[in-house]
């Protein structure tokens, strides 16, 4: 195949005057959006018309109007000037957006996210963090977010930058001075149990393995979330059955009390879950990588476990 013969182009200044004052049909609008005079755009298209052999406009008092030749030109020279343009936006490195979106469910959000927020924002001042909730699961590929952290019975598509968190583990808690009452789970009969709407399960879950199913007779009060429940909880209203990683600053601080010991696996699994071009930006990846510090920190970080199938 031989060379690629040498196509003869007109000055792409004077194609982009022309492409102006046919858009506007106007010699002076053009000018004003080109940052040049009016002389200097009809100059250009006089050289054009002059170099191409045509005439492109017709002038009148206050508008020019393409001639038949000036219409056919446009076409081309619009089509050819947009893919310039998106081809020069595609080799020019961009700003990133400093805006970091992270979907989640909404008692992660209240119960373990939000209190730590501030310390991923002071070591990057750069981002700003929307944080969006949803019981529902997200499409990251077709959402407008940047990950996701969920809950799930199995892991994610393949298709997608997946890391797995921990294993969810419920356990149950109290005030200290209710604690000393709790020796064994057989002490939770005549205790308040304290239910959260996001997770009615929450208590069967924990009991039917231990053969105490019947003592969830789910007449306790009921809170829209971990957090509120907790709240109550340490009012010494009764006990409540959480997600351990939602407790444990309480645990750890003495606020809260296990009384029967650490939590109970009972099957979901937490992910980080991005798609594979958003997982790689730089927010993205400082926000994933301070995630997992944080939860290795506090020993929720289950590495090395495989999750459930």
């Amino acid at each position: 195949m031989g060379p690629r013969p040498m196509r003869y182009l007109p000055s792409l200044n004077a194609l982009r005057a022309f492409e102006a004052a046919a858009r506007h049909e106007s010699f002076h609008h053009a000018a004003e959006e080109l940052h040049v005079t009016a002389s200097a755009i009809s100059h250009q298209v006089r050289g054009l018309e002059s170099v191409l052999q045509t005439t492109l406009f017709l002038r009148r008092t206050r508008q020019v109007v393409l001639t038949d030749s000036g219409r056919r030109l446009l076409e081309g020279v619009r089509d050819g000037l947009d893919r310039i343009g998106e081809a020069v936006a595609a080799v020019t490195p961009r700003p990133e957006d400093p805006v970091l979106t992270v979907s989640t469910v909404p008692f992660f959000a209240s119960g373990w996210l939000i209190p730590r927020l501030a310390d991923f924002q002071s070591r990057y001042p750069a981002y700003q963090v929307r944080l969006e909730t949803s019981v529902d699961l997200v499409d990251v590929e077709q959402a407008d977010v940047d990950m996701a952290i969920r809950y799930l019975s199995r892991p994610p598509a393949a298709n997608l930058e997946t890391r797995f968190l921990f294993h969810e583990r419920l356990t149950v808690v109290c005030s200290p001075a209710l604690a000393e009452r709790l020796k064994t789970p057989e002490d939770l009969t005549g205790v308040t149990h304290i239910q959260t709407r996001l997770r009615p399960e929450g208590w069967r879950a924990w009991l039917t393995p231990r053969g105490l199913a019947h003592l969830d007779d789910g007449s306790g009060p009921t809170f829209d979330n971990d957090t509120l429940a907790l709240e109550a909880v340490m009012t010494g209203l009764g006990v409540a059955i959480t997600h351990q990683e939602i407790a444990h600053p309480l645990i750890a601080s003495g606020r809260l009390i296990e009384p029967f010991g650490a939590g109970h696996v009972i099957g979901l699994s937490c992910y980080w879950v991005s798609t594979h071009r958003r997982s790689r930006l730089p927010k993205v990846v400082a926000f994933r990588d301070w995630l997992l510090e944080r939860l290795a920190d506090e020993g929720l970080f289950d590495a090395g476990r495989p999750p459930h199938r």
